[in-house]
């Protein structure tokens, strides 16, 4: 789909990020696994490959590479890798 769009260039492409850090998070401290940020990131991603519910966002999240997630700045966290296809999340800074 993106080959449509020609070639992307990257001085156009805006950062999503600090749009998403903006959003106020309204739930608990207590048992988060990820920052909200990280959690809109991976469904504006999920949505742009294709995802058109809640179980294709999942899905999408649960089987994006390592790779990928870094890309966007987020890590696996340890403790869901047994929940996981790929490995770890957590959301990480610079680097996983």
């Amino acid at each position: 789909m993106l080959v449509k769009l020609g070639p992307l260039d990257t001085g156009r492409i805006a950062d999503l990020r600090p749009y998403f850090d903006s959003v106020p998070d309204p739930r608990a401290h207590q048992g988060r696994w990820y920052s909200l940020t990280a959690v809109l990131l991976v469904c504006a991603c999920a949505v742009v490959s294709g995802a058109k519910g809640i179980d294709e966002l999942a899905e999408w999240g649960q089987r994006a590479s390592n790779a990928l997630l870094a890309v966007i700045g987020i890590c696996r966290h340890l403790l869901m890798a047994a929940h996981s296809v790929t490995g770890h999340d957590r959301p990480c800074a610079g680097g996983c």
